[in-house]
């Protein structure tokens, strides 16, 4: 709901003759499109709080200690996700230079046209090695939760930190505002309530800002000087693009709902202003495009799972388990604009998330069940 609130206040904020919104002409918002997305993202909320309070009934909570192996200070399977990441991110940085030097690579960076790197990457794209990229989500979770919570600056911990910027580099932003959400659910998950320092809350803010200034202007500088825009005005400009423009389509596709059913996944360009450069435009649209009416109890049904899920795995405690939680509640939380719960991103996190905790001590207590087995001999 807060990311709703955001996008609605992006496509609301004023441009001031020079900041770029992602669309000249705004939707008209009338009473019945507003009705109707509020009822959309409504129930989106209560399916999700309904799943949470199912999970709840349904899961017993056992004071028994956790499994040494499932905690989250268990460094067995810290290293395993962090094996699969950097070999994701090592394919990746193989397929790029393949068809990038090294020199070009670094000079599309500083010209400011890094999505050459992107574009490298995606050409002849394959689901394989280069998918467990994504996995740096759970091993730079951990390492910056392990940062700021222990102060433990050590080498692997650093290492996950470098993942984490050269996959948000080469990939996307996702990555980067997906382990950020992680780390501060991590770090909040276990306090009935929360100090929040209005200068530290500042200061986190502007270099957010900053961090995400400089990924835009390295990808699209010369788009910005093209349009005069500064640093600063392009970094506001981007964040203001990125969060207005899905309200916009929403707006927009809500009063012609009949008429985008089934039809080509850019239809909703015939009937909203927004720049062709924008792509991840609106769930609603988006869903209502490919599923009709039906969209409606798929994405009810769907947060009800996701739900249920995410207050299961919370009630086991502070083990691993709280990584694909994170990726849960960012996945709810981009409903706003992208349906991610069907991407291979959110899969991969998804499968690898819960899978290799639960295979790893499922292995263990195999291999103890079969050392505490008695052995029989037969008498001569």
């Amino acid at each position: 709901m807060l990311a709703v609130f955001a996008s609605f206040t992006a496509w609301l904020f004023p441009s001031f003759g020079v900041l770029r919104k992602g669309f000249d002409n705004p939707s008209r918002l009338d009473l019945d499109t507003f009705t109707v997305l509020a009822c959309w993202y409504l129930l989106i909320f209560v399916s999700f709080t309904a799943g949470e309070k199912v999970g709840g009934l349904l899961v017993l909570r056992r004071s028994a200690p956790t499994a040494p192996l499932l905690s989250l200070k268990s460094n067995v399977i810290y290293y395993g996700f962090t094996l699969l990441s950097a070999t994701g991110i090592a394919a990746t940085l193989i397929r790029v230079f393949q068809l990038l030097s090294l020199q070009q690579a670094i000079a599309a960076i500083a010209l400011g046209q890094a999505n050459e790197l992107i574009e490298a990457l995606y050409e002849h794209y394959s689901i394989g090695l280069v998918s467990l990229r994504y996995l740096v989500l759970y091993s730079a979770s951990i390492a910056l939760y392990r940062i700021i919570r222990s102060r433990s600056f050590t080498p692997l911990n650093i290492f996950n930190v470098l993942l984490l910027a050269i996959s948000t580099l080469l990939s996307s932003r996702l990555i980067f505002i997906a382990t950020l959400l992680t780390v501060v659910f991590l770090l909040s998950v276990d306090k009935r309530s929360i100090r929040i320092s209005i200068p530290k809350l500042v200061t986190i803010a502007t270099l957010l800002f900053l961090v995400l200034a400089v990924l835009n202007y390295s990808r699209n500088k010369g788009y910005y000087e093209r349009n005069n825009l500064s640093f600063g005005l392009a970094g506001a400009s981007e964040i203001l693009a990125y969060l207005g423009s899905p309200f916009q389509v929403a707006i927009g596709t809500a009063q012609v709902t009949d008429h985008i059913i089934g039809g080509d996944p850019d239809s909703y360009r015939d009937y909203v202003d927004v720049e062709i450069n924008l792509m991840t435009n609106s769930a609603f649209f988006h869903l209502h495009q490919q599923m009709g009416y039906f969209s409606w109890v798929y994405v009810a049904l769907t947060c009800l799972f996701m739900g249920l899920l995410f207050e299961a795995l919370c009630s086991l405690g502070e083990t691993i388990f709280l990584l694909p939680c994170g990726a849960i509640l960012y996945g709810s939380a981009e409903l706003w604009r992208l349906y991610l719960f069907h991407q291979g991103t959110f899969i991969v996190w998804f499968v690898i998330g819960i899978g290799l905790p639960a295979l790893l001590i499922g292995g263990q207590r195999l291999f103890a069940f079969v050392a505490s087995a008695p052995v029989t001999t037969r008498s001569s």
